[in-house]
Order: C-alpha cells, then structure tokens, then sequence
C-alpha cells in the first residue's frame, strides 16, 4: 500500500515521495535493472499525465519523476505496479534497493554466474520480511568484473566477481565466498546493521564492516579492496553487442525517454538496461541512438560532469547549476571530473570530484578534490573566475591558491 506523501530528507521511493520546489519527486527501480521499450513508454507517458514531463537517471541507475502531487504520486505508483515494475508493498520495494553492473549477462569477460547471483540476491531481499531500520539511502551494489572496473558501485554492501569467485565487501572488511552464498551473507550483514544502529552505513563509516561480520560469526574476512575514484564511461559500443547512450546532467523530457524507447525496439532487441552515470544500456545494438542531446562518445566531457536539478526544481539551490555546468564543460581537460552542486548537500554526487562547486547565495565555493559538504578553499567565486580555473585545472597537481585566506581541512 502507498503511504501518503511526507517531506522526507533522503531519498524517495515508489511508495515514499518526496516534497520539492516543482512538486513532488517519486523513484523506480526497474526490476534487476531492466525495462523494455513497451514499459519506458509507459514511464514517459506516465510522467506526462501524473508529473511535469520530466525524468531524470538517478547515480542509482533509477528513473526519478518531478512534478508530481500527493494524488498523481499515488495514481503513478498503481501504474508503475501494473505495469510489472515495481512491488505493490512498500516494506518490498525498499529493501529492494539494489546497484548493479549493467553489464552482467552481456558482457562476455563478465562473471558468468552474475545473473544467477543477481536474481538470488533480489529474491532474497524481497523474502526478508524482518528486515526493517536500515536508513532509506541503504544500498547492495552487485559488481560482475568484465568491462566495468571493480571498485566503480558505491554501495553500503557490494558483491563484487573476482577470478573463480565472489567478494562480500561491506565497509572495511570482505569476506570470500562462492556465488550461491552471496545471498545469505548478504542478508545476514544488512540484519546485522540494522541491529546495530538505525543509520548504520558502511558507505559513511566503513568500520561498521567488522562489526557487521562479527555479528554474524564471521571471523574469516580480509581488508576490503580499495575503491576507485573514476566512473566508467558507458557511451558508445560495448561488450556483448550492446550500446551505451548516456543523459545529459538534469533531467530530459518524457519525448526523449520515449525516442529512446523507439531506438531500443527498432535497432536492438527491445531492451534496456538502466544504469549509474546517468548511463541507458541497449540490448543487441549496433547503431548509437542519433537523438539530438544524447552522449554517445566515450570522450565527451559531459561524462565527467554532475550536476542536481538546482534552481529548476529545488528550494536548497542558490543557483540553476545545469546550466553554469553546460557552459563550463568545453572548458574541462581531459581526464579531469566536476561537480557543480546547487548547495552542500551533495545529491548528484556524494563522492569527491577533482573540482566540486558548490553555489551559495554570492557565487560559487571551491572544493577540490573534494565533496560538496567540505569546507571550500575559496568562496563567493563568480562563473568568469571560475573558467580559468577548470580551464587551467590540469596544471593544478596542488589545490590552488584561495582568494579569501579559506583553507582546506587535510
């Protein structure tokens, strides 16, 4: 059943929307990541009659709706369950919240066992109905090896293929095991820090991992491998016949999803598969979608770019951070990420970036290498300081120098 909308500070759900400054927002998981052309039509049609016409690519890999109200919310989410993409009970498709590797199945480097454990572990997670107090952010990450890097999904737990095998890793601590027995420890972890603490994640304080594996007898367990800082770039052809085709930062139109949707049937198979980085897989697809604002070159600096929706759709920003980010991107050196965020906390990208701007009510903050809630080195920066900067970035090794004596904490 639908709870009634409530302004909510984390993330929202299906069941659970959120209050913004253009309406409500409500999330969907496509069942393991994937949807066909017939259910993304559905999706864009249905952001047009409940919402505004906008859907924007979570770094989830969900499909955020905007504009809603209380009573288009709760019309959605019926319509989202008819059409086979999300539970029916709230408590379900909570703990359903899980990050995959889009490439698993597809990818023929990949763990060829992904599938199977991709399924088992959702199952698992649907069927655990004591599991209840796990913050809403709570996240299991499935990684399959193959094209996309270990290390790539931030999650507060993560399955992650090695050579002959799987790695749990939650926090600090991973644990070995073989492919079948994800599930379970898997489950068994996400109790145990239920138990622990009601904010209990690892992602936020890793040292929670040993605590976790202690609490379910589990001694054998090594230091976590570490994670790695740069995001795929899934634009163009991929492993396994597939094509990658990536949003622009914000949110695109409902006729652009469903334009993808036509692509996906006419030139590949049918479907997709949803996925981080803003990133829309395509199934059996030689030819990039030829669609006018889509990213389908593996060099485009737009890949290196997060942005939230800012002014457009959110009381806390202090500026429209889409656009200040599309004007920036030609000045981007290669190699080099950006953040440019509407306030400190951070919602498009809770990770570092090598430059992360933050708006405030006089100009941007300056935190390199660095999260929108650290303190900046620099403040009240205007967008002509700021080109020369990121344009300049890659002969920056050192953070600059501030303007306003502001010091980066180490």
């Amino acid at each position: 059943m639908t709870t009634p909308p409530a302004i909510r500070g984390w993330c929202p759900g299906l069941h659970t929307p959120m209050e913004a400054a253009d309406g409500w927002l409500a999330r969907v998981r496509p069942p393991l990541g994937r949807l066909s052309g017939t259910q993304a039509r559905q999706i864009a049609r249905a952001a047009t009659m409940h919402g505004n016409g906008l859907i924007e690519l979570t770094s989830r890999g969900n499909l955020q709706l905007r504009g809603l109200t209380p009573h288009s919310a709760r019309a959605f989410a019926r319509d989202m369950h008819a059409a086979g993409l999300a539970s029916s009970d709230a408590a379900t498709e909570a703990r359903r919240s899980l990050l995959l590797s889009p490439l698993a199945g597809i990818d023929p480097d990949a763990a060829p066992d992904a599938l199977q454990v991709i399924r088992a572990l959702d199952a698992a997670l649907a069927g655990a109905d004591t599991l209840c107090g796990l913050p809403a952010k709570f996240v299991v990450g499935v990684e399959c090896g193959g094209y996309i890097p270990a290390g790539t999904l931030r999650a507060d737990i993560v399955a992650r293929a090695t050579n002959g095998g799987w790695l749990v890793v939650c926090g600090d601590r991973a644990l070995a095991c073989a492919g079948h027995d994800v599930p379970p420890v898997a489950v068994a972890l996400a109790h145990a820090l239920a138990a622990a603490s009601p904010a209990a994640r690892p992602l936020r304080d890793p040292m929670l991992g040993r605590v976790a594996f202690a609490r379910i007898g589990r001694q054998n367990t090594m230091a976590a491998p570490p994670a790695t800082r740069h995001s795929p770039r899934p634009a163009g052809p991929l492993p396994g016949h597939a094509m990658g085709a990536v949003l622009p930062p914000g949110p695109v139109t409902a006729r652009m999803f469903e334009d993808i949707a036509q692509w996906c049937d006419d030139h590949g198979n049918g479907h997709m598969r949803v996925a981080p980085w803003r990133a829309i897989v395509l199934e059996q697809c030689a030819v990039p979608p030829a669609l006018p604002g889509l990213i389908t070159h593996a060099d485009d600096p737009r890949l290196r770019i997060w942005a939230c929706i800012g002014t457009r759709g959110c009381a806390c920003a202090a500026r429209d951070v889409i656009a200040d980010a599309q004007v920036l991107a030609p000045d981007l050196p290669p190699g080099v990420s950006l953040h440019v965020s509407g306030c400190a906390k951070g919602c498009a990208h809770p990770a570092p970036a090598d430059i992360t701007l933050v708006a405030g009510p006089d100009g941007y903050g300056l935190c390199p290498h660095g999260r929108a809630d650290n303190t900046p080195v620099d403040i009240g920066l205007s967008l002509a300081q700021i080109h020369p900067i990121v344009r300049g970035w890659s002969r920056h090794p050192t953070n600059p120098t501030p303007r306003n004596g502001r010091t980066e904490p180490a």
